[in-house]
């Protein structure tokens, strides 16, 4: 089933750009926004979006001409396509149609934050396709880049990634690769581990070197041989220094520097000093009803003491 026949027949056309944009020596994709009349406010705005924020993802592809108009097609929730997909997917793109597929209503899933990064995301999908031309990459890579494309690297990304290393460990690529494939679940934990992983890549050998790995990959090199000839590291090893390189407390340090955790513990220190206060309330109550009853009790002994010093010897009692 063609997915423009799952759209409905009223759909507004946005194009981003007459003509492709230039930053520098690089010509922007143009991005053709197609959307039901549902969404069309939506579609407008997506419309406005900077494309020369797009430059990161040419510049991660290695490209300096961005190729043939990218159709970006906007899905409601209510449409078919949208009924069959699982919700976790916000949006997905396919390379060999030069299309990109959004759920609006799913943009700020992870590992996506907004619907311009999401777009950014699936827009890089397609121009690593074009450096790579066509061939397949393993998709951590691909995701990772990705990622990395669509927006900086944020407290919720690393807060993400020691929650699975605390609560997982390591993986292997393999492992990595079909964690995809798991459910929302184990694909929220893919996308943390890939976006570390590359973001470390690119880190350590630079945008140029491993966005080279692309085109070798587009070359018929295996993507093995590609990575170590684009940045003279051997994937395993690569990989090796990464993960040895995840120590917890370094993980830990960025989340417990920022406000936001600094407003946690004073918030939890606040509901601590409330609880603590509450029960000292608590036994101080019990102490003072205890002594209250041990107070009415013993003024009972005494009166009951008094009521026998006070009642006469009985005429009847034996001699």
């Amino acid at each position: 089933m063609k997915l423009r026949g799952m759209l409905i027949a009223a759909t507004i056309m946005v194009l981003v750009g007459a003509q492709a944009p230039l930053v520098g020596q690089t010509t922007l994709p143009t991005l053709r926004i197609d959307a039901p009349a549902s969404l069309e406010t939506v579609a407008e705005r997506v419309g406005l979006y900077p494309g020369a924020r797009l430059s990161t993802a040419m510049s991660l592809a290695g490209l300096t001409h961005a190729g043939p108009p990218i159709d970006v097609l906007l899905i409601a929730e209510g449409a078919e396509l949208a009924r069959n997909t699982p919700e976790w997917i916000s949006g997905f793109a396919d390379a060999q149609r030069n299309l990109v597929v959004l759920f609006p209503n799913r943009a700020v899933s992870y590992p996506s934050d907004s619907l311009e990064t999401l777009m950014h995301h699936e827009v890089a999908h397609i121009l690593f396709s074009r450096a790579a031309q066509g061939r397949p990459v393993p998709r951590w890579f691909n995701e990772g880049l990705a990622m990395a494309a669509e927006r900086p690297v944020g407290i919720g990304d690393r807060s993400r990634l020691a929650w699975t290393l605390v609560r997982h460990g390591g993986v292997s690529l393999p492992e990595l690769e079909q964690l995809f494939g798991e459910g929302r679940t184990g694909n929220q934990r893919a996308y943390a581990v890939s976006n570390a992983l590359v973001r470390d890549l690119l880190r350590v050998h630079g945008e140029a070197r491993v966005g080279r790995v692309l085109s070798l990959v587009g070359r018929d090199l295996p993507f093995d041989e590609a990575f170590e000839t684009a940045t003279g590291e051997p994937l395993p090893a690569a990989v090796a220094r990464f993960w040895s390189g995840q120590r917890l407390w370094e993980r830990w340090i960025p989340f417990l520097t920022q406000p936001v955790f600094l407003w946690m513990a004073i918030t939890l220190l606040a509901l601590l000093a409330i609880r603590t206060h509450r029960l000292r309330r608590r036994e101080q109550r019990r102490l003072w009803e205890a002594e209250e009853q041990a107070d009415a009790e013993r003024e009972a002994r005494e009166r009951g003491e008094d009521r026998d010093r006070n009642i006469p010897d009985s005429p009847y009692q034996a001699h």
